[in-house]
């Protein structure tokens, strides 16, 4: 019996964990593993078997702390996330966050930081309890003013706690999210499975235990993920021969950098990158993620897939996903759905 997809605690727009398996069959069995738009991480978390050497990076501060924090200490970002759900505290702690990305950026730097837990925490709080854009986006100050008209305080800032429902992530008592994408908030009901509760710890909510749970699993996934922040070209250093080296790509798609809390294009570029790289090393298995027609890679394979849920707010583009294998990927799992560049 195949064991359940380790995932994300919190909720994380466009993560591809429905095309796990078809992505891992064209990668193979990398020696080497590197993931430069990692976000939710979970192509990382949906590997059948742990590389050498992985490699993850994003350019949001807050995901990357947040990646370290768990990996050096679980149980101490757990606790910082155990509150139970509040519109004040919402407001203040998104402020105070915002407050943190020049020191988050800096520490970051070093890749033997552990992280700042209280930060991983709080966010992973907010995170599971937001609704829409917002909240803690790395790259912007504040909301647009169109966005000012609902009041002041947390209002301002253009987020709501979510108060319909349990919640998301670890806020969604009891609940581990389901692997399907774009489910949407995971509830009780929903749930995949039961979390292991740690009675020894006193825990100020039912959800600091799935928290506790859920977050230990992880820690020991990345226990030697190396786990970097910035831009995503400075972790395609490859220590491996390029036939035992995969790299997975999902930059923020063509006219959607926003939706991630960036503001800078970014997607072009690295399509240019794969144009380039397998010119000089054609054995290297690379997989690119966009929408439709947005990149030719002569020579690549297309894999075109239905996310079949709303994503950036609606589900417009939601039968647009394709994926771009390079020439030296292997053979996929549906070979049937997709088509040469």
């Amino acid at each position: 019996m195949k064991e359940k997809q380790l995932v994300a605690p919190f909720p994380y727009m466009g993560n591809k964990r429905k095309v796990i398996d078809e992505v891992w069959a064209r990668l193979g069995s990398p020696a080497h593993y590197i993931e430069p738009f990692c976000g939710s991480a979970s192509m990382l978390l949906g590997s059948p078997k742990i590389a050498s050497l992985e490699v993850v990076n994003d350019w949001n501060g807050f995901l990357s702390n947040f990646w370290r924090a768990v990996q050096s200490d679980s149980k101490a970002v757990a606790h910082a996330a155990d509150y139970p759900v509040s519109h004040i505290d919402f407001g203040a702690r998104h402020e105070w966050l915002m407050t943190q990305r020049k020191k988050l950026a800096v520490n970051l730097k070093n890749p033997f930081w552990p992280g700042d837990h209280l930060v991983a925490g709080w966010w992973l709080w907010g995170a599971c309890i937001s609704i829409g854009g917002g909240f803690c986006e790395w790259d912007k100050e504040k909301p647009p003013e169109s966005r000012l008209d609902a009041g002041s305080g947390i209002h301002a800032d253009g987020k709501i706690p979510y108060i319909s429902g349990p919640g998301q992530g670890v806020q969604a008592i009891g609940g581990i999210p389901r692997a399907d994408p774009g489910v949407g908030f995971q509830r009780l009901t929903k749930s995949r499975e039961v979390v292991d509760l740690h009675p020894e710890e006193e825990m100020l909510t039912s959800s600091g235990h799935v928290a506790m749970s859920w977050l230990k699993k992880l820690q020991d996934r990345l226990d030697r993920v190396r786990i970097l922040h910035g831009d995503w070209s400075r972790c395609l250093n490859r220590c491996y021969s390029p036939d035992s080296t995969a790299i997975f790509l999902d930059p923020p798609y063509i006219g959607f950098e926003g939706c991630y809390g960036g503001e800078i294009p970014i997607a072009k570029k690295v399509a240019e990158w794969c144009r380039r790289v397998v010119i000089t090393e054609p054995k290297l298995r690379i997989a690119l993620c966009g929408h439709g027609k947005n990149n030719n890679l002569q020579g690549w394979d297309v894999f075109h897939w239905d996310r079949k849920s709303s994503t950036f707010g609606s589900t417009k583009t939601a039968a647009l996903e394709s994926i771009w294998f390079s020439p030296a990927c292997l053979p996929g799992l549906n070979e049937n759905i997709k088509e040469a560049a």
